[in-house]
């Protein structure tokens, strides 16, 4: 099976003028980790937009695209959806855009997930091998037990300041007002900071 898994940008991101060294610092270890399920005979290439120019225009259509995007980067994660969709790729789209808008990510994407994909991306997998993959899949755990190895040899290490880094928990330990991503889970992402 052809696999490939990108992490666009904000479309103003692409330009050689505006890279922040942020973007720069860490490559996409969610990719990366879900990319550990794959099969070892599976052809898996790991793109991130953020650091690197996609001309999608010229690649061969995969079988399957996995997409994790942004809110940021929503409206260029829909337009590389769309466009593979076209060509007949089976489009998967996760993580916290997807989780906080799935209606919205449903009209770019054929399979959904919502939340921490390790312990629905699996079952995807053995469904769309089987033919049968499932509209949308919904996380209902949230662990980094039995994570298979990172897949680090997709990784352009070249692109990135620290590419030997870890995860080691999941989510934030701070409950910020501001963040998206503390509503998404029971009690927010972590402890409450001290005051």
């Amino acid at each position: 099976m052809r696999v490939t898994m990108i992490l666009p940008a904000l479309t103003e991101a692409t330009s050689p003028l505006f890279r922040p060294v942020k973007y720069s610092l860490f490559p996409p270890l969610g990719l990366a980790t879900l990319a550990g399920y794959l099969d070892p005979d599976d052809e898996v290439t790991l793109h991130d937009e953020r650091v690197e120019r996609l001309d999608i225009e010229t690649w061969e259509t995969p079988d399957l695209l996995v997409i994790q995007p942004y809110i940021t980067s929503a409206r260029r994660s829909y337009e590389i959806a769309d466009h593979f969709r076209a060509r007949g790729a089976h489009v998967a789209m996760g993580g916290l855009h997807v989780t906080s808008l799935p209606d919205e990510a449903a009209a770019h994407a054929d399979t959904l997930f919502t939340g921490p994909g390790e312990d629905t991306w699996p079952q995807f997998l053995k469904d769309f091998r089987d033919g049968v993959p499932a509209r949308r899949y919904d996380s209902r755990q949230r662990t980094l037990a039995g994570l298979p190895p990172v897949r680090r040899d997709l990784i352009k290490r070249q692109l990135y300041l620290v590419p030997n880094s870890l995860v080691v928990s999941r989510g934030c330990p701070h409950h910020c007002d501001f963040c998206y991503k503390d509503a998404f889970f029971e009690g927010g992402c972590g402890r409450r900071p001290a005051r």
